[in-house]
């Protein structure tokens, strides 16, 4: 045992005194690595003479070592900075033929070489898996392409913005399958939120990226047309630009005062015409252009719902002409089931603001009354749009009439949280269309002239399979729904529905307090009401095992 424990000392001891100096060089050799590539910079940034240095710098920040690596990387971007501002890494003017052979144009060229080199890493740096590493390349590409842009336009006399840098950044962070959560939260809040030339060009780029005929010699990105089907899952360039698209707070602002925070700082004089940068209706147009060619592209149904539940609000009121957005709508209208809820809203937007002429809308809106309404997750949405349809007066009697039956229909098989909400919505049409209130009047069975009894198959006229509410004769129906749920098996919808029976001299119901119920809030309210008097209870506590009488007890008494 004593042996054994001495070679397992003797071992630690080899291995400790193989390492550890081994260890103490690695951290002296990256430490001293560190020291020269400060050095490298003062000398770049000194003089020419040690321009030199650069392609040292660049091999260290492309080495294993983790620490010299990363300080090289923040040592070249300060130093390309600085070139930019210079003006050394610009094209030369002139004709090429002259300029070729000159020392200045060989160093432009071989500057551009390796600061194409460099943009290279950064790139390769937003593929890799770590977000630190994606947000601290994306940070440092965005400031050197700041200062190329200032380099423009101090060249060009006006203002010039690198559109073709930005573009190869925007096409790598919406086509990277490792793109970061964190990633595009960077882009978005502190960058395309807070400056308005990097929102408009990127905006730009997401058309030109999203055109079926982009990039014709690498990539070929076409996409079939969609066609009303949506496809399983997302493809990487739609899913992070649709996670971008609809991260972006600041809308297309009216105003040209409010054009005031650029990345590309203005030159002190524009010259002759103003750039686009500056003009509100150039980011309308570059937003328009971007929504339309994202909407073109293959989506999931989860996305097309998220592009429908903000369509009202995000982008509908700032696109150039709203009215380019109907065959989204109306296909997602036909589409049928809660796709078709959610672009109600969207489509009534084009019809009340902008006078969209849509045929059959009330004919599309009835058929889609199925049973499946009253347990989708858009209920209530849907619920809150058919009062602000059904609200006119100026509709015909037989067409609020067939909604009313329709949604008394249903409710018959409606789970209690969706008859809580039919009962205010039908009570509410029958206050606005007081034409409709012979529903609940009419005795099903009796000839209304003559008062006689009618014997015929069916008795209700209600035509309930019929698509088209001008045809399924609900003005000639009566309500009788209304009084079976009136003997509803829950208590408080009971007493809801007895509510036609009396006077219609009560206030319409806010449908906002009926429209969040579910099966839990009904319970939490039964459970939590206290009773105001005590339940009756007619068992009597036991004195015995056996009560005389049981026949049990007569026949154990032997």
């Amino acid at each position: 045992m004593y042996a054994w424990v001495y070679c397992w000392r003797s071992t630690i001891g080899d291995f400790f005194a193989i390492a550890v100096p081994r260890l103490l060089t690695s951290m002296e050799d990256s430490s001293e690595l560190v020291q020269r590539v400060h050095q490298w910079e003062s000398n770049v940034l000194g003089s020419q003479q040690g321009l030199n240095d650069i392609v040292d710098i660049i091999g260290v920040a492309k080495g294993d070592e983790v620490e010299p690596a990363f300080v090289a990387i923040n040592s070249l971007a300060r130093i390309f900075s600085a070139l930019w501002s210079k003006g050394l890494l610009k094209r030369t003017k002139g004709d090429g033929k002259q300029q070729e052979g000159t020392a200045k144009a060989q160093v432009s060229d071989w500057l551009r070489d390796n600061y194409n080199s460099f943009a290279e890493l950064l790139k390769g740096m937003l593929r890799h898996e770590e977000p630190p590493m994606q947000v601290t390349a994306l940070k440092l590409l965005l400031q050197l392409l700041g200062k190329e842009g200032e380099s423009l336009c101090k060249a060009s006399g006006g203002y010039e913005f690198p559109n073709a840098s930005y573009l190869s950044i925007v096409e790598l962070v919406l086509d990277n399958k490792s793109a970061s959560d964190h990633l595009l939260r960077v882009l978005v809040d502190s960058y395309l939120n807070s400056y308005d030339d990097l929102r408009l060009y990127f905006y730009r780029n997401v058309a030109k990226l999203a055109s079926p005929d982009y990039d014709p010699f690498k990539k070929q990105r076409k996409q079939a047309s969609r066609g009303g089907v949506h496809v399983e899952e997302a493809s990487v360039f739609v899913r992070n630009t649709f996670a971008v698209l609809s991260s972006i707070r600041a809308s297309p602002t009216p105003d040209r005062a409010d054009i005031t925070s650029l990345w590309v700082s203005l030159p002190s004089e524009l010259g002759q015409s103003e750039p686009a940068v500056l003009s509100p209706a150039a980011h309308r147009k570059a937003f328009s252009e971007a929504w339309l060619a994202f909407m073109r592209q293959p989506l999931t149904a989860e996305i097309y719902k998220q592009i429908l539940l903000t369509m009202h609000k995000r982008i509908i009121p700032y696109m150039v002409d709203p009215k380019s957005l109907m065959d989204f709508l109306s296909s997602s209208y036909d589409a049928g089931g809660p796709v078709s809820l959610l672009a109600l809203n969207g489509l009534f937007t084009l019809i009340d603001e902008y006078n969209l002429n849509y045929p059959q809308f009330y004919e599309k809106l009835y058929a889609l009354f199925d049973r499946n309404l009253f347990h989708v997750k858009y209920r209530a949405r849907f619920f809150r749009l058919l009062e602000v349809f059904l609200g006119s007066t100026h509709l015909p009697a037989y067409l609020v009439a067939a909604f009313i039956k329709r949604v008394t229909r249903l409710a018959l098989s409606a789970p209690p949280s969706g008859v809580v909400v039919a009962i205010p919505v039908v009570y509410n049409l029958l206050k606005a269309h007081p034409s409709c209130m012979v529903l609940i009047h009419r005795m099903p069975g009796y000839d209304e002239e003559t008062g006689e009894e009618k014997i015929s198959k069916d008795i209700d006229p209600f035509i309930a399979d019929e698509r088209d509410p001008a045809k399924c004769c609900a003005i000639q129906s009566s309500l009788w729904e209304m009084e079976t749920l009136q003997n509803h098996y829950y208590p408080n919808i009971a007493t809801l529905g007895k509510v036609f029976n009396e006077p219609f001299h009560k206030p319409k119901f806010l449908l906002e307090d009926f429209l969040d119920h579910t099966y839990a809030t009904f319970f939490e309210s039964d459970t939590s009401r206290k009773p105001k008097k005590a339940p009756a209870l007619a068992v009597q506590p036991p004195t015995s095992l056996l009560r005389p009488g049981d026949a049990i007890s007569d026949f154990l008494s032997f």
